[in-house]
């Protein structure tokens, strides 16, 4: 009395032989028992597409059919790598006197009743406003603890002068990535 087992995988559907062995009657039972009492395995999940449906989609679509997932993936990857230095790039103009300019004007905004000093609710208005919305309040509460180096409860000018810059980018590296996804990009 043996047992004869065939060993198979199966990816999108194609069903292939991994291997077959008998084993002999001794063994056939404890693999019977062991056999019996295994859970059911799970199906496999299909993939997910990286991004949201958008306006992009169709085109996104076309070039994978053309070039193939992984040329695509490749020609993806060097886009948002060259989108990331040009954010990278334009966060680093902070020290020159045009960005100071620019960080002294989204204080000015940010700094709603114009006392000086930004509060925690004015930050969280500022950061939606600058479309940073997948920022939980945790985060930013985080990022308003942080910056607050005199721990007086707001930030003033040069805190925020100093913490700016990379809050900036680390954030509009996530939002082009959302907004990249939103717009079908990443289909």
């Amino acid at each position: 009395n043996a047992l004869h087992l065939t060993l198979r995988s199966s990816a999108d559907d194609n069903v292939s032989v991994v291997g077959e062995e008998t084993i002999a009657a001794a063994d056939a039972d404890t693999v019977k028992s062991h056999s019996e009492k295994a859970p059911a395995p799970k199906k496999a999940k299909k993939a997910v597409p990286h991004g949201k449906e958008g306006i992009f989609t169709p085109a996104v679509k076309g070039v994978k059919a053309v070039v193939g997932e992984e040329k695509l993936n490749k020609i993806r990857g060097k886009a948002i790598g060259m989108h990331s230095d040009v954010i990278k790039g334009f966060v680093a103009t902070s020290d020159s006197e045009f960005g100071q300019f620019v960080l002294k004007q989204l204080f000015a905004l940010a700094d709603k009743d114009k006392n000086g000093i930004i509060d925690q609710s004015e930050l969280e208005a500022a950061v939606k406003t600058l479309g940073f919305n997948f920022l939980k309040e945790n985060q930013v509460q985080g990022i308003f603890e942080r910056t607050d180096l005199d721990k007086n409860g707001g930030i003033d000018l040069e805190e925020f002068l100093e913490f700016a810059p990379q809050t900036l980018q680390r954030n509009l590296v996530k939002l082009a990535k959302n907004n990249g996804g939103e717009l079908g990009f990443l289909s």
